[in-house]
């Protein structure tokens, strides 16, 4: 018998650092490509919001969203499109976790920018290099279109954490970055995975 799990590998090593970021205090969020929920899921465990709103492109993991019922509200969009549906300054808190890499260069840009406006705090996470990954679900979104920097984010405001493995001249070493990886918090260059927090971070979880 052959038990199909699916790939959440990636959040795995920093979804304790991220709730840590998240403030106490959150009362709405927005959730750009909220996926099938989990980034939803944990904030309505560990942070009690008000008011959630989950935006995605794709029906199918909007329709799992629905059936899941941790969002207040779900909204289909291509991000790609900006500006964002929604005011200035609407939600206390904007995440999108490994969305980015998802959109041309540019559009990725713009959408940080958007969250800036929307949001009073964000939180973004993308790798800190390129490689392909093919669409999955029968998702085309989920192809990897951009190559992100600690320094395409600090351009735009955010500061930055590694959360990733730590990466060898460029590379990751099995198992020996894994475990060495909480040690890139305050070196994001040395990070697989990077996170951008604006407007400022709180003290680190190693502190």
């Amino acid at each position: 018998m052959v038990i199909e799990t699916p790939d959440v590998t990636w959040t795995h090593t920093f979804l304790d650092v991220f709730i840590h970021y998240v403030p106490k205090n959150v009362k709405t969020v927005l959730d750009i490509g909220c996926g099938r929920g989990l980034v939803g899921s944990l904030l309505k465990i560990y942070r009690e919001p008000i008011r959630i709103v989950g935006v995605d492109v794709f029906d199918p993991y909007l329709g799992f969203c629905r059936r899941l019922g941790v969002y207040d509200s779900l909204v289909k969009f291509d991000v790609c499109q900006t500006p964002l549906p929604f005011g200035n300054k609407e939600f206390d808190l904007a995440v999108a976790l490994e969305v980015i890499e998802h959109l041309p260069k540019r559009k990725g840009f713009d959408l940080l920018s958007e969250l800036k406006r929307v949001a009073r705090n964000v939180i973004v996470s993308t790798p800190n290099r390129f490689f392909a990954q093919e669409g999955y679900d029968e998702n085309d979104f989920q192809h990897h279109l951009s190559r992100w920097t600690v320094r395409d984010l600090r351009s735009r405001g955010y500061t930055i954490v590694g959360v990733g493995g730590m990466m060898f001249f460029g590379k990751e070493i099995k198992h020996l970055s894994y475990v060495l990886g909480r040690l890139t918090l305050p070196f994001p260059h040395l990070s697989s995975s990077i996170m951008g927090l604006y407007p400022k971070k709180r003290s680190s979880p190693l502190e």
